[in-house]
């Protein structure tokens, strides 16, 4: 007997429903395609318990004769495509024909459907690829879907399953990912019987875009200069630099009406800008029109990526398009920033600082160490600074004087931390239980003086080694607030809490990890459908960066793997944020180097920043000598 054989078709649509049907943001995605392709104008979709419970998706669409319906529940049955030719000229979101029968593989499935010159439509019932009789049903003309007990027969699958909340968070990124992409089309959106959306049909993008984003993403839009290319057309719209992620969470990017995931579009977005910060991606919606010819849509199960015939042509129309917009944005920002202003009276400054707040320094941000007083130079007057949201679009910008924040009381223990006295009183309890004195590292430097009041210099048997003392202190203070990780995190109430619309993923991160925001000084509650209002932040968290402050850390728990690490990942965040701040708006005066050096070298990690930037930089007697052209 032969041990190759030919597997039943119930096999066959559930091991197919393993690249088609991963979660149930998949099974909705299919079946909105399948709506959008029939000429829908009206889409709806319900889910309960994440999608495992139920999924039902309605539309007012062409719907299907009997026969059609009958079919489509059917492997490679299809109505898109009749011939070779059509493979490679695909216009139509869904083509392949294996959607349905892979998902009424792992369900309970029932189909009705009506044409709008029927009287009566069809329900078509499949539990675990057990087909039933179809029967005749009144329905209203379109099609509609549900999905009951999603791999009910296949607990496997279900294991892999995330928690309904972040199930529910995927399902509804699925269907902002279509609404985007379809303005004119309307999308409702219920979970759990509570209505979370109801977008009407609109023909201005900005509108659609605006319906699901918060106020201020709304306003920062920058609309992208539309683009003609061969067999491509560029439009949409950028985001400035402020709203940049540690993840692509912020790029929307379409091609056909199809949203896409492509590196080769990813590193086109990133030429057109210049380059970006290491780290960080734009933010955008970006719309592509190109030739069906010119793409082939068919590599990938899900079909989120694609492949283009002439790569060189669309690279080249993405980064004419972004370059532009910016160029053209910036110099608008830059005749705004230059038209005259009325004058204005100032209040004289108060040389005495709110409690809480650090006063305002008249030294260079750059310096490490005070310098002298300096005439400014005689050519800076002359220069228009440019608006507040061009500098955010367009590179870091020395940071302004800050704003009080509104306290309440506040126990003495949350307090303003004083790193010196803290220090100094750690140090003592060190020398006191520790008998045998340590060895000091520091003992081979010896301090030179500083370079351009900014880097100190220590010489050493191996050569010569600068070190920036605010690094230096970064990593300290880091290593040291690390070492007290079960004390809460110094934090301030706000009076008025800020209130965020979120991405449901994003706002499905934050809901799970509350506790440890909790520990790490931010008190986040949830406020409404995708929003949180911040209650309390760490002690020198600005609020105007709260918003960036909170993407980064989700950016960052969602990367972490393992939920274990979560408590871990988002306290070392509050604290890197926290110590950055802290040492980078301290004085330091040139004679404490060598002991800002004693403390580095007693750290675990000495050599950079918890951000990964160099505290020391060595050169070596053989290197220097190699520059001089002598023999090492």
């Amino acid at each position: 007997m032969p041990s190759i054989h030919v597997m039943s078709p119930t096999l066959a649509s559930q091991v197919a429903a393993g690249e088609v049907v991963e979660r149930p943001a998949s099974v909705v995605k299919e079946l909105v395609e399948n709506s959008l392709d029939a000429g829908a104008k009206f889409v709806r979709v319900e889910i309960r318990r994440g999608g495992v419970g139920m999924i039902k998706v309605t539309d007012d669409g062409s719907g299907m004769s009997r026969a059609d319906a009958e079919l489509c529940t059917k492997r490679h049955a299809t109505s898109k495509l009749s011939s070779l030719k059509e493979l490679f000229e695909i216009t139509h979101l869904g083509f392949r024909g294996e959607a349905l029968p892979s998902i009424a593989s792992v369900s309970r499935f029932k189909l009705c459907t009506r044409q709008q010159q029927d009287l009566e439509g069809w329900e078509i019932r499949i539990d675990g690829g057990l087909e039933h009789e179809p029967r005749s049903s009144g329905v209203s003309p379109g099609t509609a879907i549900e999905v009951a007990d999603l791999f009910y027969n296949t607990p496997a699958r279900r294991k892999f399953l995330k928690s309904a909340e972040t199930e529910a968070s995927h399902v509804e990124h699925q269907i902002r990912l279509h609404a985007l992409a379809y303005p004119q089309v309307r999308f409702a959106y219920k979970r759990d019987d509570q209505l979370v959306f109801d977008l009407p049909a609109t023909a201005d993008l900005r509108v659609r875009i605006s319906a699901l984003t918060d106020a201020a993403t709304a306003a920062a839009l920058i609309p992208i200069e539309t683009t003609i290319g061969p067999g491509i057309s560029i439009t949409g719209f950028l985001l400035p630099l402020s709203e940049a992620r540690r993840t692509r969470k912020g790029q929307y990017v379409f091609m056909n009406t199809r949203p896409v995931e492509d590196q080769l579009i990813n590193r086109a977005i990133r030429d057109g800008y210049g380059g970006f910060p290491t780290g960080l991606h734009p933010a955008l919606f970006l719309y592509m029109e190109v030739e069906p010819a010119l793409v082939d849509v068919n590599v990938h199960p899900a079909k989120k990526e694609v492949r283009f015939r002439r790569s060189a042509d669309v690279v080249n129309t993405i980064v004419e398009a972004i370059a532009n917009t910016l160029q053209k944005h910036a110099r608008q920002e830059i005749h705004a920033a230059a038209a005259p202003e009325p004058e204005r009276t100032l209040p004289a400054h108060s040389t005495t600082a709110p409690h809480g707040e650090i006063p305002a320094r008249s030294t260079n941000p750059g310096s490490a160490f005070p310098a002298a007083a300096r005439p400014a130079p005689a050519s800076s007057a002359a220069q228009p600074p440019l608006s507040s949201s061009a500098r955010q679009s367009y590179g870091p910008v020395p940071p302004p004087t800050l704003r009080a924040i509104p306290l309440k009381q506040v126990p003495a223990t949350q307090g303003k931390l004083d790193f010196h006295r803290q220090e100094d009183e750690e140090t003592a309890r060190n020398a006191h239980e520790n008998a045998a004195p340590e060895r000091d590292a520091s003992a081979g430097f010896s301090y030179l003086g500083t370079l351009r009041q900014q880097f100190a210099l220590f010489e050493t048997p191996e050569g010569l080694v600068l070190m920036h003392p605010k690094a230096a202190r970064e990593r300290i203070i880091f290593e040291r607030l690390r070492a007290r990780r079960e004390a809460p995190m110094p934090s301030q109430q706000l009076l008025d809490p800020v209130v965020l619309d979120l991405d449901p993923r994003d706002f499905a991160v934050i809901r799970q990890f509350a506790p440890h925001f909790d520990q790490a000084g931010m008190v986040v509650t949830p406020f409404g459908q995708n929003t949180i209002r911040i209650e309390s932040i760490p002690a020198l968290l600005e609020l105007e960066n709260a918003r960036a402050f909170l993407l980064e850390l989700v950016d960052r728990l969602t990367q972490s793997e393992f939920s274990r690490n979560a408590k871990r990942v988002a306290y070392e965040t509050f604290i890197g944020e926290f110590a950055r701040k802290s040492a980078w708006r301290e004085r330091i005066s040139p004679h404490r180097a060598p002991a800002i050096l004693k403390d580095l070298l007693a750290c675990e990690v000495p050599y950079c920043t918890p951000g990964g930037k160099p505290t020391l930089v060595n050169y070596s007697v053989p290197e220097i000598k190699r520059k001089f052209g002598l023999q090492a």
